[in-house]
């Protein structure tokens, strides 16, 4: 293998880890600038340097290799970012740097003056409470264009089993942030899902919705009781349903990704719907149901800006009513948003991890088989699922504070607060308005003050002011 092809294959399988870290409520400490990877002979490889950074300044240059920090050697990306984490903004690192392969390489001495971190000097308000596996705000600074245009590749991929009952299998990319599980809100109601985020922060994969509830469409009669759109109310055996007209598969795509993607990029767009009857045939031969059913298949497409990159999202809807027009479901959704160049490998990938989801033939044996008397005492059970949940449920937050954390410097932070359990959450400005599922605790950003029409017992976070 060449030293180039060795360098692209390394970056693209490795996490860019950046040298710039800074609290609000501490002191700031050094910033460099820079995306590293290890490099396989020692030492730490440039990916990226960040635009008008302390590096960029003092001449540092993506594919260089830093062997030195101040006389001491560096191992690899983590020991440069310590040993900058180490310093003060104002200080001097002296870097010994390769440039160059072969007879071509040359040695450098370059003296970086180091900086202060951009949110160290912003006005941004930083988070008092930091989510399982989340970066506090300012952690990390945006790599700048230089990671949408690299291929996305995966090395490879590992199986990531449902932690919550191991109802479930699936490959995923191996060194993406996963996080997924199966949410139970009662007996008879599950939603499997899992989000992955790449290395870089730039693409991101949807897999289900935990917060789903069942619909029923409204009628005459519902509206007279009091049933009215919108109205939430146990369905049996703890199962909650929403009163909502149905929705094919298209309707719901462009609903759910407009409320999904704008807490997750900005300027969100929607670009066109088509309707996927393939999609619905292959759902139907994946989750068939005895009950006279129609299913209907859909896909949205949506642009936005992120890290201030032009990116593009899909999501695709599966959803099936019963012919009688009793009920409907969301039966089927996943979903992805990467930079524009990377479209068509995201999809790739997606699909990739989509058709390896197994569910576990004793788990789908003991549901299916489930009778009143077994309902009823996993309901009695519902607390100990529910606090399990909640903690797969933050880590889910956590992915999508993670990648929308790139774009913190031009939107910022304010503090939220959930009254129900006096909790307050620092969280990212892309959509100000935000919702809560208090079953659940999953948290959605919306553009209005409107709740997603879908999203079952949202209740709003109160906005404090600062």
């Amino acid at each position: 293998m060449t030293w180039d092809r060795a360098w692209r294959a390394a970056m693209l399988s490795a996490l860019l880890t950046l040298c710039a870290v800074g609290f609000a409520q501490a002191p700031a400490r050094g910033f460099l600038g820079v995306g590293l990877i290890d490099n396989p002979g020692g030492g730490a490889v440039v990916g990226v340097v960040a635009p008008g950074s302390p590096a960029e300044r003092a001449g540092l240059k993506v594919r260089d290799v830093v062997t030195t920090v101040n006389g001491s050697q560096v191992a690899g990306a983590a020991a440069l970012t310590d040993a900058v984490l180490a310093m003060n903004p104002g200080d001097t690192a002296h870097l010994n740097v390769l440039r160059g392969r072969g007879s071509a390489a040359q040695q450098l001495s370059i003296d970086v003056t180091l900086g202060v971190p951009p949110t160290a000097s912003s006005s941004a308000p930083q988070p008092n409470q930091a989510m399982p596996g989340a970066p506090m705000a300012g952690a990390e600074h945006p790599v700048g264009r230089a990671a949408a245009d690299l291929p996305l590749a995966v090395a490879g991929y590992s199986r990531f089993l449902d932690p919550l009952e191991q109802a479930f299998t699936i490959e995923v990319p191996s060194g993406w942030r996963t996080v997924g599980g199966l949410a139970r809100r009662s007996a008879l109601q599950v939603n499997p899902f899992l989000r992955s985020l790449s290395p870089d922060k730039m693409t991101y994969l949807l897999i289900g919705e935990p917060v789903l509830p069942s619909y029923v469409p409204p009628s005459p009669l519902r509206n007279t009781l009091g049933y009215r759109e919108g109205k939430l109310f146990d369905s049996g055996l703890g199962g909650l349903s929403m009163v909502l007209h149905f929705m094919s598969g298209t309707e719901f795509a462009r609903a759910y990704g407009q409320t999904v993607l704008a807490g997750l990029c900005q300027q969100v767009q929607f670009l066109e719907s088509a309707e996927r009857a393939d999609m619905a045939q292959n759902a139907d031969q994946l989750v068939p149901t005895v009950i006279p059913s129609i299913s209907s298949g859909g896909e949205a497409r949506f642009a936005c800006t992120h890290n201030g990159q032009p990116m593009q999202a899909r999501i695709e809807v599966v959803t099936r009513t019963t012919r009688d027009d009793v009920m409907w479901n969301v039966i089927f959704l996943k979903g992805w948003l990467a930079a524009k160049s990377q479209a068509e490998r995201a999809e790739e990938i997606l699909t990739r991890v989509g058709a390896s989801l197994k569910f576990d033939p004793q788990w789908l044996q003991k549901q299916s088989n489930l009778d009143q008397q077994a309902a009823n005492a996993i309901n009695h059970r519902m607390q100990e699922f529910f606090r399990r949940e909640q903690g797969v449920i933050q880590n889910l937050n956590a992915v999508d504070t993670s990648f929308s954390s790139m774009d913190e410097i031009v939107s910022g932070y304010s503090t939220y607060h959930d009254a129900a359990t006096g909790q307050d959450y620092k969280l990212d400005n892309v959509s100000p308005y935000k919702w809560i599922d208090n079953s659940t605790s999953r948290i959605f950003s919306t553009p209005s003050n409107v709740p997603p029409a879908w999203g079952g017992a949202l209740t709003p976070l109160a906005h404090v002011a600062q």
